[in-house]
């Protein structure tokens, strides 16, 4: 079993997301709620970012006893939150501490584009009280970057790594995409090792996939573009792992690596289920009340007054989902408390898979072997078949 993690257990503590849509061009492969929208300011960001606040309050107020509870992520996705400036977020950051109790050791962490890193906003960033930040570099190579259909600067890329390393936020990580028609596993590992010689503590890669709704995916029906290239993903999916573990790294979760004790503690929370308010247009939340969506068209976000009722979950199927994408041990013991209906078939099931030599299990400690990452989504089907 793997030792540079400890458990995973389950730890009662809510955390915040927070969405800002706008972006300087949508990707056709992106399936997240965004607006591209050039490289000025939003005329609408004061409004969003007062909107935010009224949201939070009225969530807030369907969250029993939170007074008494005390958050310790928060984090900014997108779009691309680094469109903003420091200043607004040094106001929200202050606005949650005067309404909740925001632990002194929080997670706060703002996902960046290449484009907006510099040294000075970094360090606005850091005054404001952001600590950890995510850049979605893809890939360095210009061929990548266009068939991704990304804005690219070729005057800025070769200055991010630079900005990361000189800045006061030391807690940095970096988004690689694998997969696209034409790259090489070489030209990947070359991105690799580029993001790892400027230090950072957190990759996640993505493989390119074919999302439903995406300008990507119409162009893939059409033939006009080639699909992701299945046998590269494969591969990298396959040796990475020990790729990055012989530079400190270790898997934590399907897609993401960190240095030990600093995986993205809010993501977590989305696999361990944890409560978290989502704020913004194209936000989801999960509640004592229930789980909930916020619209995806900002200025339909921006007149909402009356927010959509609260849907309680399938604790089951959304338990075995999320839980069985983490590659750390797992303390299992508070999570299938969960279910306890389905409590001992669970144990029962991974007792057979850990004697196949897919998983360890001891005692309530689990953990998929590395190799698992390849047949992960038929493992899970198979936990989750009740019959």
């Amino acid at each position: 079993m793997e030792t540079g993690f400890p458990a995973i257990r389950k730890i009662n503590r809510p955390g915040i997301y927070v969405h800002y849509p706008f972006c300087v061009h949508k990707c056709s492969y992106c399936d997240f709620f965004s607006e591209g929208i050039g490289l000025a300011p939003s005329p609408l960001e004061g409004e969003l970012f007062a909107k935010y606040k009224e949201e939070f309050l009225t969530r807030i107020g369907k969250f029993p006893d939170h007074k008494n509870m005390t958050f310790d992520t928060v984090f900014f996705g997108g779009g691309t939150p680094s469109k903003a400036s420091p200043e607004r977020y040094a106001d929200f950051i202050k606005f949650l501490k005067e309404n909740i109790q925001l632990s002194e050791n929080s997670e706060i962490t703002l996902e960046c584009n290449p484009e907006d890193i510099s040294p000075e906003y970094l360090r606005g960033l850091h005054d404001a009280g952001v600590n950890r930040i995510h850049v979605g570099i893809q890939s360095f190579l210009p061929k990548n970057l266009k068939f991704l259909d990304r804005y690219y600067d070729p005057e800025t890329y070769p200055r991010i790594l630079e900005a990361l390393t000189s800045s006061p936020i030391q807690n940095f990580g970096a988004d690689l995409m694998f997969g696209v028609p034409k790259q090489t596993e070489e030209e990947f590992y070359s991105d690799a090792e580029e993001v790892l010689k400027a230090g950072v503590s957190h990759i996640s890669i993505y493989a390119l996939t074919v999302e439903k709704g995406t300008e990507y995916s119409r162009k893939v029906s059409a033939g006009t573009v080639p699909p992701p290239t299945e046998e590269v993903q494969e591969n990298i999916l396959m040796h990475l792992p020990d790729f990055l573990a012989d530079r400190g790294f270790l898997q934590y979760e399907v897609s993401n690596y960190s240095k030990p004790g600093l995986y993205s503690r809010h993501n977590m929370k989305y696999w361990t289920y944890e409560y978290y308010l989502g704020i913004g247009p194209g936000a989801h939340g999960f509640l004592p009340s229930g789980r909930y969506s916020n619209p995806r068209n900002t200025n339909t976000y921006l007149r909402k007054i009356q927010y959509d009722p609260y849907e309680k979950p399938d604790i089951f199927e959304e338990l075995l989902v999320s839980l069985f994408r983490i590659f750390m041990p797992v303390d299992l013991s508070g999570f299938l408390d969960l279910i306890p209906d389905q409590k001992d078939r669970i144990l029962c099931k991974l007792k057979v898979k850990a004697s196949e030599g897919k998983c360890s299990l001891d005692g309530n400690i689990f953990q998929w072997n590395k190799e698992a990452v390849l047949f992960l989504d038929s493992e899970i089907l198979d936990l989750a078949q009740t019959e």
